[in-house]
């Protein structure tokens, strides 16, 4: 499904269009080069690769750019590496998904309770390819994807600002929603006080197409969502989530 002229949207379990348990998952094309941004929870992975494969040669595809490493984001990560292709994730992500296991699991397990995972799910810890800091803006062709570290739904969340001719373009992971919700949740590794650090740097951006990793996403007047989003950090009252 073609969103923008630059972006594709190739994974949704939300609108049928890969496994239900799947976030969005968005395909970027440089040109030369394409990036996808997220993995989808590993279930029926290979939907992902045939839904690439009707808007171009796979091989094109280098990267899964991940958000964070929670398993509807990350989960399919090991597939895509037995395809051939590298898998990146932020630094402070990956410390934290690979030292604090039992916080990880935890979450997972509160996340089943809630459904978003089905019954005896297991996340399929990977090993990036590439760790991103936030300082090194990521090329892909002819665009650049430029990380912003943003904590709150996850330690190491990495949202990506993506100037083009026809959009700019932010994908936000799980941090800001439609209408300036916010991924806070009840479980390790989510941090009000994390939000209300951090939100602030999507300020001043000139997004025009907010894609989020989960629920609807605008072509226009994105940052006008994420404003509200950050809004909600001056405020005393418990922000609204997603």
């Amino acid at each position: 499904m073609q969103l923008t002229e630059k972006v594709h949207l190739i994974g949704s379990g939300e609108i049928g269009l890969s496994n239900s348990y799947d976030c969005h998952v968005y395909l970027v094309d440089g040109g030369d080069d394409a990036v996808i941004i997220d993995s989808g929870v590993g279930i029926e992975p290979e939907r992902l690769k045939q839904n690439v494969e009707k808007v171009m040669d796979w091989n094109k595809v280098s990267r899964i750019i991940c958000t964070h490493s929670h398993a509807d984001h990350g989960g399919g990560s090991q597939f895509f590496q037995q395809e051939g292709k590298e898998v990146w994730l932020s630094d402070v992500e990956n410390e934290w998904m690979q030292n604090n296991r039992d916080e990880v699991e935890l979450a997972l397990e509160l996340a089943i309770n809630a459904g978003g995972y089905p019954q005896g799910y297991q996340f399929k810890y990977f090993q990036p390819d590439y760790l991103m800091k936030e300082e090194e803006a990521v090329k892909c062709g002819s665009l650049t994807l430029q990380p912003i570290h943003v904590k709150g739904h996850s330690p190491g969340m990495f949202c990506f600002y993506m100037e083009t001719k026809d959009k700019n373009v932010l994908f936000s992971g799980d941090t800001v929603f439609v209408n300036g919700e916010i991924g806070l949740l009840n479980a390790p590794g989510s941090s009000l006080h994390d939000f209300r650090e951090d939100m602030g740097k999507l300020a001043d951006l000139k997004t025009d197409a907010l894609f989020p990793g989960h629920r609807l996403f605008v072509l226009s007047n994105g940052q006008d969502h994420v404003q509200m989003g950050i809004d909600q950090m001056s405020k005393v009252f418990t922000p609204r989530t997603f």
